[in-house]
Formats: C-alpha cells, sequence, structure tokens
C-alpha cells in the first residue's frame, strides 16, 4: 500500500501525458516503469541532471574546488622547498659535503650579491627626493 502512495506522487511529478501513458499500459509494464523510475530516483539522476542543467551550480563547486587546490599546491610546495633548505643547510655543515658544495654556495653568494648592488635604487629615489623637496620649497614661496 505504502509503495503504492509513493508511485502514484511520484507519476503526479511527470506530466500528465506521461502518466496517462503509464496507467494505459498493462499492470507488468506499468511496474517495470516505476522500478526504472523508482532506479532513477535511487540513483540520483534526476538531481545529476538539474545539476548540470544549471551552470551556477556547476561554476561555484567547481570554483571553490581549484582555489583550495590551488592553496594545497602553494602550502605544500613551501613545506617542500622548505624542507630542502633545512635539509641543505644540515648537509653543507657536514666535513665531506661541505667541501664540496662550498664552491657553489660562495657562486650562488657572490652573484646574489651583484644583483643586489646591481638593482639598488638609492641613488634614484635620493635624486627624486631632492626634486620633491624643491618643488615643496618653491611652492611655498
Amino acid at each position: 500500500m505504502e509503495k503504492s502512495i509513493q508511485e502514484e506522487q511520484q507519476i503526479k511529478k511527470m506530466s500528465t501525458k506521461k502518466a496517462t501513458l503509464i496507467k494505459k499500459m498493462p499492470k507488468k509494464q506499468q511496474e517495470e516503469v516505476e522500478g526504472l523510475i523508482d532506479a532513477i530516483g535511487a540513483v540520483g539522476l534526476e538531481e545529476f541532471i538539474e545539476y548540470i542543467r544549471s551552470p551556477w551550480k556547476m561554476l561555484w563547486p567547481n570554483f571553490i574546488a581549484g582555489v583550495a587546490r590551488g592553496f594545497g599546491a602553494l602550502v605544500g610546495a613551501t613545506i617542500v622547498i622548505g624542507l630542502v633548505g633545512w635539509s641543505l643547510a644540515i648537509i653543507i655543515d657536514l666535513p665531506l659535503i661541505g667541501q664540496r658544495l662550498e664552491p657553489y654556495v660562495t657562486h650562488i653568494q657572490t652573484e646574489f650579491k651583484k644583483y643586489t648592488e646591481a638593482t639598488n635604487y638609492n641613488p634614484k629615489f635620493d635624486s627624486m627626493e631632492r626634486i620633491l623637496i624643491e618643488i615643496r620649497n618653491n611652492t611655498k614661496k
């Protein structure tokens, strides 16, 4: 009895044309169709189709998932690079390995020093500051 009430409710949800077609079918075919309707409801196919038809219901969760993946990749890369740097700092202090890596470390340090000296913008900022002070003094007069 309870199953037939649920089946009737499902049939009412369908369009009236489809419902009349189902009611006109022989009893065995009616039961097969109702079984298919139950299977579709159990699998969640109806919700899936509704999910696909609505672009915002698809875009928003995928956007959130992408942001989470990107954040996870960032955190993971930070941890891995930190661990590699930490392990290299420990390895450099070892006698044999440190002696082998010393030329590379000094080369990296000198290149870094050259880069920082080449990109030092203090003289330009000082000249800009002087020009701005002159402009301010001239506007006060």
